[in-house]
Order: C-alpha cells, then sequence, then structure tokens
C-alpha cells in the first residue's frame, strides 16, 4: 500500500478486512452495527428493492417514484439524486447545497464512515463515492465484490427499507484540481507526461455502437475497459494484475492520468481504481466526459481508430506534399513517399515524392543498415520528418514500408489511405518528373535537401527468434496473415486472419468497429503480446499496421 492510499484510511490497526479504499464483506458483516457506519446501496432502485444489504439505504428513487409512465427512470450510482437538472447534459452534480441535502437525507454525518455497494464489478458504488469524496468526504469504502459476493459468502439480505435518519454533513470542495474540465483536456492531449484513459466498452470506443450523436472516442486517448479491472467473483484484481494492465497501454505511475467515459459514472470507475486501488499520484477526472466533448461549441473531433494519423487523406497529402508548402516552407519535414516500382513511379506519382521501391530494395539489402542509411539520407529522409507512405491503394507493400520504418526507430510514420488511385481520380497534378533532390540554393528552394539518416533498431517490433520468451506477463499470440495457412508456421497455437480480411472489397481499410469485431471474435486481446507472420512478410506487416491503428500496445513482425 502506498503512503498516498495510507492518508486515506482510518488509523485502525484492528480493522482487518480493508485494503485502501476496499473493505471485504466479513468486515462488513461483523462492523454493519457501528454507531458511525451508514451502508448505501448504489443500485437501482429496482435492483435494490429485490433485496439488500439489511440497513442499506438507497442512493436511489423510491419504488413509489421510479417509473414514469412505464419506464424505469432509475439509473443508480446516486445520479437520481445527485444530478443538476440546470446541467446542458446528463449524470453531472449538481451545486453543494444540493449534494448536501441528499447525503444528509441518506443519514451520512461529517464523521460517518460510509461503505457503498452495487451488485459488484459495475459503476454504480464508485460513481456514488466519487461524489462523495469530491465534495469533502473521505472515510468512504467500496465494498469489493458487492452483493454478489455478500450473497456468495453466505451473508443475508432483505427486503426491508429502513428509515435514514437525518445526518449533518457539510459538503465543501477540499480539492478541485481532481476535477477537470473540456479546456483542460484539450490542453493536456499532446502532452508527453499526461494521458488520458477511457473505461468504456471497446465498441463505444471504436465507434461500433452508437450511444449518443457521435461515434468515438476522444483522440489519443487509450482504452482499458472497466470491466477488465475485476475477477470473476466481482472482486478488483489484485494489484500486480491491475498495475499489468494499464502500464501495458502506457497508463504509468509517472503521468498525470485523466479519466473519461461518457458521461461519469464509467469513468469513476477508472478514477477510483487508478487512484484508490493503485495508489497512482496523480489522478483526474474529467466527468463531462464524452458528452461534454460532444456539446463543445468547437465541434471537436473524435476518433475511432486509436491512432487516427496513422493514415492521412487526399487533403492533408495535398497540403503537405504540394508545390504551395515547398516554396513556403524551407523544409516541411514531412516526406510523400512512393513505394511503388520504377516502372510505376516513372508512369506518374504525386509531385515532390520521393521514390522508396521497397519491396526491391528489401530484396537488394535486407536488413543492412549502412546501406539503408545512405540509402534514405541520399533521397532527403531525415530522422526528424513524417514519412507517408503511398501505394496505388492502401497495400501491403505500403504497410510493409512502415513497419520497416518504424523498426528502424523512425518516429513518425503514416499511410496515404486513398493512394495514388484516388490522387490522379481526383484531379490533383501527376508529374512524370523525378523529385529534385540536391542542396538548396535558394530562399524559397523547392528542391529537397539531403539529409543525414541514422537507423536505430527497435527489437520490440520484430521477433527473430521463435522461442523467445515473451516480454511481460501477458501471453504470446501468433496471428498468421497469409490468405492460406502455409506448412512452416513457427507455432503450433495460432489464430488464422488473412491479410485481405481486413479490407473491403474497394481495397479500403475497414472500420475500426469491422476491425476490433475481426480480432475480437478471433480472442486477440489488446492485453497479449502479437506476432504477425506469414510466409510473405508484406502481408505479415500489413496485420502489424492494422493493430497499430487499433492501439495494440505489443506487435512485432516475425523475420528470423
Amino acid at each position: 500500500m502506498s503512503s498516498k492510499q495510507k492518508q486515506d484510511v482510518p488509523r485502525n490497526p484492528t480493522s482487518q478486512g480493508i485494503s485502501g479504499r476496499l473493505v471485504e464483506a466479513q468486515w462488513l458483516k461483523e462492523h454493519m452495527n457501528d454507531p458511525d457506519l451508514v451502508i448505501i446501496d448504489a443500485s437501482g432502485t429496482a435492483d435494490y428493492i429485490k433485496g439488500h444489504i439489511p440497513g442499506a439505504v438507497s442512493a436511489s428513487f423510491s419504488p413509489e417514484d421510479y417509473i414514469s409512465h412505464g419506464v424505469n427512470t432509475s439509473y443508480g450510482g446516486g445520479v437520481d439524486f445527485f444530478t443538476d437538472q440546470d446541467a446542458p447534459i446528463p449524470f453531472q452534480d449538481g451545486p453543494p447545497e444540493q449534494i448536501q441535502k441528499v447525503l444528509r437525507s441518506m443519514g451520512i454525518n461529517n464523521e460517518s464512515t460510509v461503505v457503498i455497494y452495487a451488485m459488484g464489478a459495475d459503476m454504480l458504488a464508485v460513481r456514488f463515492s466519487w461524489t462523495l469524496n469530491y465534495f469533502g468526504n473521505k472515510k468512504n469504502y467500496i465494498l469489493d465484490g458487492g452483493l454478489s459476493k455478500w450473497m456468495a459468502e453466505g451473508y443475508p439480505t432483505t427486503t426491508d427499507i429502513p428509515e435514514a435518519g437525518e445526518g449533518n454533513f457539510k459538503a465543501s470542495v477540499h480539492d478541485p484540481s481532481i476535477k477537470v474540465d473540456t479546456d483542460y483536456v484539450l490542453g493536456a492531449l499532446k502532452k508527453p507526461d499526461t494521458i488520458v484513459v477511457s473505461g468504456l466498452w471497446p465498441n463505444w470506443h471504436t465507434g461500433a455502437a452508437l450511444p449518443y450523436s457521435r461515434r468515438g472516442h476522444i483522440p489519443h486517448s487509450v482504452n482499458v475497459p472497466f470491466e477488465s479491472y475485476f475477477r470473476q467473483d466481482k472482486t478488483w484484481k489484485s494489484e500486480g494484475e491491475l498495475m499489468a494492465m494499464f502500464e501495458y497501454v502506457g497508463v504509468t505511475r509517472d503521468k498525470e492520468v485523466i479519466c473519461y467515459c461518457g458521461g461519469s459514472p464509467v469513468g469513476s470507475c477508472t478514477f477510483f481504481t487508478l487512484k484508490y486501488v493503485l495508489g497512482y499520484p496523480d489522478v483526474k477526472f474529467y466527468p463531462d466526459s464524452m458528452l461534454g466533448w460532444i456539446v463543445d461549441p468547437r465541434d471537436l473531433a473524435f476518433w475511432n481508430y486509436d491512432d487516427e494519423n496513422l493514415l492521412r487523406d487526399t487533403e492533408w497529402v495535398q497540403w503537405w506534399g504540394g508545390e504551395r508548402i515547398q516554396y513556403l516552407m524551407s523544409d516541411t519535414r514531412v516526406r510523400i513517399v512512393d513505394c511503388r516500382s520504377r516502372k510505376q513511379y516513372d508512369a506518374g506519382h504525386i509531385p515532390y515524392a520521393i521514390h522508396i521501391p521497397v519491396d526491391d530494395l528489401f530484396k537488394k539489402f535486407s536488413l543492412d543498415h549502412e546501406a539503408w542509411e545512405d540509402f534514405l539520407g541520399k533521397n532527403g529522409i531525415g530522422n526528424d520528418a513524417e514519412v507517408a507512405v503511398y501505394d496505388d491503394e492502401i497495400s501491403s507493400s505500403a504497410t510493409f514500408l512502415f513497419w520497416l520504418m518504424e523498426y528502424f526507430g523512425h518516429e513518425k510514420v503514416s499511410v496515404y489511405k486513398d493512394g495514388f488511385a484516388s490522387w490522379s481520380s481526383s484531379g490533383y497534378n501527376v508529374t512524370q518528373d523525378d523529385t529534385i533532390i540536391t542542396e538548396q540554393t535558394h530562399a524559397f528552394d523547392v528542391a529537397v535537401s539531403p539529409k543525414t539518416y541514422n537507423i536505430s533498431f527497435q527489437n520490440q517490433k520484430r521477433l527473430a527468434d521463435k522461442e523467445e520468451p515473451v516480454l511481460g506477463v501477458f501471453p504470446k499470440v501468433w496471428i498468421v496473415s497469409s490468405e492460406k495457412v502455409p506448412e512452416n508456421v513457427p507455432a503450433d497455437d495460432y489464430v488464422h486472419i488473412p491479410w485481405g480480411d481486413n479490407m473491403y472489397g474497394d481495397d479500403k481499410i475497414k472500420s475500426a468497429a469491422d476491425l476490433w469485431g475481426i480480432y475480437e471474435e478471433a480472442g486477440v486481446s489488446k492485453f497479449s503480446e502479437v506476432v504477425c507472420y506469414s510466409n510473405s512478410i508484406q502481408e505479415a506487416a500489413f496485420t502489424y499496421f492494422v493493430l497499430k491503428l487499433l492501439g495494440f500496445p505489443n506487435v512485432r513482425v516475425y523475420l528470423p
């Protein structure tokens, strides 16, 4: 337990069964008659009236009030009473005086110890806990495993509804910094020491579901679904298991972490898990979440892929690869790269495109770093440039160069998703002239200057030895990307997903939602070390690219 956690736990050495902000069912059974203890059932009304822990006060509408013209309107988590009816979006807490009145009506005093539960492995108990924490109560705990665990251990339930006395709780915000707004999130998105994390379901994150008016997620945010925080018995996973999951996708203790969801309930679960279960030192909550992002008048972007910037469109290419930008800037730090054959390049290409016929060059150079460094530098590729690769359409050759550049240690690589066919059919200029690569002599010289290129091989992008052990705690999963399974697959256990399955019939890459469905159905989890294999390294590289689009944190291409 971290020192940060210890500060939040009452100094009571006899309180066995309390860990951080979690209490076990046995502890609650032994202490449920303590005079300063208040038990809150954060389930929706329909679940509460089916049966609850004896003495537990409901955080939801009364049995007489939760049905509106035949519709169950009770959400749970305190949302029934906490919600600010004047807010432009749902789920947002009202002002302190409203919260104070609600909590007092539940019998909560300033000195109360509050234990909150719902069914377990859900977001309702932690949603109630968030409001208590934000408005000043630091002695609230979650029943680990919820009502499900309580019942599994043989403890009683009742349908009797207790009378709650009037409490004296005083609502006041002690630390407003833990709650952030849309402007704060916008300013933090590209900070290297900040990470934004969503606890939503993957189908929401990828845009497969349309819960609101827009599909997808906040750009640059990572997805760790809240359901993955729990064991089968609905208790939180161990600190080691949780830490491994979050660190795997870059949510590390040294960063400022901003949690969000759709409108606050799920995000509060992520916040609680990171701050109170794992003891992360700098965790903030964006309760407006997706709903706040949607209503912002600036029409903020939504992403479906985890990294939309890996796919570039025609409008982006015509600006960064066009003539105007070439003479407006001495070095755009963008190189549009044609990976096709020399014959195709000579027949017509995008103006100022650098020609890197990757399939031919790989046959010639293999992984000879000196040959590649010399070629790339002489052709105007610097380490600091974004390399945007194109073929006629999105292809395994383009994604092979994408993988190769990432393996070389290049930080910014992308693929022109529409390809040269779309460029030429859109009416943009096509040239047969080679791009001029020479030292610039004019203030607005359109020539591309030669560069010095340095390769730093990234071994986490390539598996060279099939017997190499996994890098962490998650299993190694092999994906065979060839159209037919070859005889010499280097692993006994594998998943066969032909690389062509990642595209629609018109050679367009599938949506994030459709791609996620393919890999989810095949049982390929983000929490695995994925190895892409095919007799054709180009096909394996296409799968690599797709999984990077989907935010898989550990993907390698098998190349012995």
